[in-house]
């Protein structure tokens, strides 16, 4: 796991000294805030989006940073649009619309630099067609006589 120090100042040389006394009563794991915002950014940003592994983040306060991803069913992951941050002891997290909408201009952006689509880019070898049995008739709908 990774752990992420916001408060230090970190000079440009020299020798940088540490001195950290943290008690964290960690209530969310980082598991349930994945998933709290890969919820979040399925239901209120985009059905492309999802959340990926977080980063423990010990600044004002202890949070788990959850990256969101945009995604393209031709290519998978694109890339991160975005991290929400998520309370390790009451689980609030910072999901606005406004964050959101940041997340879709970004991923406008990502989806800008895509390859075109290629529609039917995965062709089936006539030797996988089967070839013994017969096609399948279309179907018929009965005409629409107006009733409901």
């Amino acid at each position: 796991m990774t752990i992420l120090l916001e408060r230090f100042t970190v000079p440009a040389r020299g020798v940088l000294e540490l001195e950290l006394r943290e008690s964290i009563e960690i209530r969310v794991t980082a598991e349930e805030a994945r998933r709290k915002v890969n919820s979040w950014v399925f239901e209120y940003v985009s059905y492309m989006m999802c959340a990926e592994a977080p980063t423990f983040v010990i600044g004002k306060q202890a949070v788990w940073r959850v990256p969101a991803v945009f995604t393209a069913s031709q290519v998978g992951r694109v890339g991160v649009v975005g991290h929400v941050d998520v309370n390790v002891q009451t689980g609030e997290m910072n999901s606005t619309p406004q964050l959101g909408e940041q997340f879709m201009i970004c991923a406008q952006q990502l989806a800008a630099k895509l390859p075109p689509y290629q529609p039917g880019w995965l062709k089936v070898s006539d030797e996988y067609i089967p070839k013994d049995i017969p096609r399948a008739t279309l179907a018929q709908l009965p005409p629409d006589d107006g009733e409901v």
